[in-house]
């Protein structure tokens, strides 16, 4: 059963790492919190149908495709108590396949366990209205040659990485590398506050570029 568990993980720990699938992939996350820990995860992301194809080019076809259906998020989902999966769609474009899955959470540690089931690159904590999500959403910059690199801006172009945040006080977001030191917002970063939500938002090409990672900090 746990290794059962650590293959779907591993899905999830993908999201927010990004590089494991060379940034061909777009990503929106967005967070509801509520005073009391509950709150709504809903999740968009489009996958590279080239990228599909190349994966089965390498041999990989006996192997679960990525990304996942409807059936394993819903054996995901019930393996950690206090997460329900609301609704999953999924629609072919001209070049992409379109996911997006609606979550409820009823306390902090079901969102926790959702978002790091494999190692402690999230951090939660919520104290009634107050509480901070530290979301590391890379640790380093991957080593690619300079081929590798062109191929990877060309795939990953118009791709972005996006997350946002609502909460019962008005949230406030600091960006870290993976150290803990303050980073200078990149050139396709956007941070947008409104009311009690605060969204950022990256080219995913623009991650890869950071040497020393990235992480983002949320405190409400």
């Amino acid at each position: 059963m746990k290794n059962k568990f650590r293959q779907y993980a591993v899905f999830f720990t993908m999201l927010t790492t990004l590089v494991l699938f060379n940034s061909c992939i777009g990503i929106s996350m967005d967070i509801q919190m509520n005073r009391d820990g509950s709150g709504k995860l809903t999740l968009e992301y489009r996958m590279s149908k080239m990228l599909d194809n190349l994966g089965k080019l390498d041999g990989n076809v006996s192997l679960p495709s990525i990304p996942v259906g409807q059936t394993d998020w819903k054996k995901t989902v019930d393996r950690i108590p206090g997460l329900k999966l609301v609704s999953f769609a999924s629609k072919d474009e001209t070049r992409d396949t379109v996911y997006k899955i609606i979550l409820d959470f009823d306390n902090e540690k079901a969102l926790l366990q959702f978002l790091s089931p494999l190692s402690d690159t999230v951090l939660l904590t919520n104290e009634g209205k107050k509480g901070r999500l530290d979301l590391l959403v890379l640790d380093s910059a991957p080593s690619y040659d300079k081929n590798m690199m062109d191929l990877i801006s060309i795939l990953s172009a118009d791709y972005k990485f996006s997350v946002s945040l609502s909460a019962p006080l008005k949230p406030g977001l600091i960006l870290n590398d993976a150290n803990g030191n303050s980073l200078t917002p990149m050139q396709s970063a956007k941070i947008v506050q409104s009311g009690k939500k605060v969204s950022f938002s990256i080219d995913t090409l623009d991650i890869l570029e950071l040497k020393n990672g990235l992480k983002l900090i949320f405190n409400w």
